[in-house]
């Protein structure tokens, strides 16, 4: 499962707590605030990796190997960017 799928069960997990306007809880504003995080991540873009033909492109200056640990690096610090 990938973090918008995590993301968006939560949503659908907090979100029934709602009943036409008002919060069933009274109003807990960690709930409020939690529904507010998660539609504010789910519209953050997910990082892409290069295509194909950069891929290729940066090849001639980089190794394949160190070029996919590269790619997997700011991945990861993307993913750790956007939680």
């Amino acid at each position: 499962m990938n973090k918008n799928e995590v993301l968006k069960l939560a949503l659908e997990a907090l979100e029934p707590l709602e009943f036409v306007g008002k919060r069933m809880d009274g109003g807990n504003p960690k709930i409020d605030k939690a529904i507010a995080a998660i539609k504010k991540a789910l519209k953050q873009p997910s990082w892409i990796g290069l295509d194909e033909d950069e891929f290729v492109y940066f090849c001639a200056y980089v190794n394949h190997e160190k070029l996919s640990e590269i790619e997997n690096v700011l991945r990861d610090k993307n993913e750790q960017q956007t939680q």
